[in-house]
């Protein structure tokens, strides 16, 4: 690998860590094109996509515990439910239609932004819990996020952060934080299971763990340092743009 290509692949770890850190997600979007653009087949870019997001993911749980914006009483359900869903989304890498998959992920982001618009306050105060019906179906559809985000990962932390601020009452960052926690699992066993079948380029996939890590921990300094209202601003931001890449141009 080049210096040029070196270099490319570590600012693409920055700028994907960073939107990672402040949003709980939308990294995949920046990441996946560039690395295929650089030579990588999609399977093997989404597996050293996940291989990197390790770095990241680590960072911020740091930052984010630190600020005590990690609501730890959900982990230990989350990162079971979570790390199932791992293994099964990893195993379905090569099973899917990821293009049909992606523009219905694109449509149910793009759905849930005017709810989180005309709703001011949902993520920016705590609420009390829901119903135990509720959480159930909350853990239910989190498992279902999960596999996609076992296999493919691009959306999925946009979808988690919409079910933890609409279902468990959640602020932006404790959403992102307690995420960031919650799906440690799901991605090693995503890349468990991808190291297994060989589909890890472990040179494109190191430097962008670096990038990653430090764009991570800007992120969440910045999604800490300037608060919830501002989180919610950007979320919507990257929820349209993004919703918008993945119906129309995937």
């Amino acid at each position: 690998m080049s210096l040029i290509i070196a270099t490319a692949v570590f600012l693409t770890g920055i700028v994907s860590g960073l939107v990672g850190g402040v949003t709980s997600g939308g990294g995949g979007f920046v990441s996946l094109p560039v690395l295929i653009f650089l030579g990588l087949s999609p399977d093997v870019a989404v597996a050293t996509q996940r291989f990197g997001t390790l770095g990241w993911n680590t960072v911020s749980i740091f930052k984010f515990s630190k600020a005590k914006k990690i609501i730890y009483k959900y982990v230990v359900p989350l990162m079971i439910v979570s790390g199932i869903g791992g293994v099964v989304g990893a195993n379905l890498l090569v099973n899917v239609d990821k293009t049909l998959l992606a523009k219905i992920i694109g449509l149910v982001i793009m759905a849930l932004v005017p709810v989180v618009l005309w709703k001011k306050k949902l993520g920016i105060e705590p609420k009390t819990n829901g119903s135990s019906k509720m959480m159930f179906w909350g853990f239910m559809l989190y498992f279902i996020v999960s596999i996609y985000d076992g296999f493919l990962g691009v959306g999925g932390g946009i979808l988690v952060a919409y079910l933890f601020v609409l279902v468990f009452g959640m602020t932006y960052n404790q959403a992102n934080g307690t995420d960031k926690v919650a799906v440690l699992l799901n991605l090693v066993f995503a890349v468990l299971i991808f190291a297994y079948h060989g589909l890890i380029n472990y040179r494109y996939g190191i430097v962008y763990f670096l990038g990653t890590s430090v764009g991570g921990y800007l992120g969440a300094h910045m999604a800490i340092k300037k608060g919830d209202k501002w989180v919610r601003a950007v979320f919507v931001a990257v929820a349209v743009i993004f919703g918008i890449k993945l119906v129309f141009f995937s």
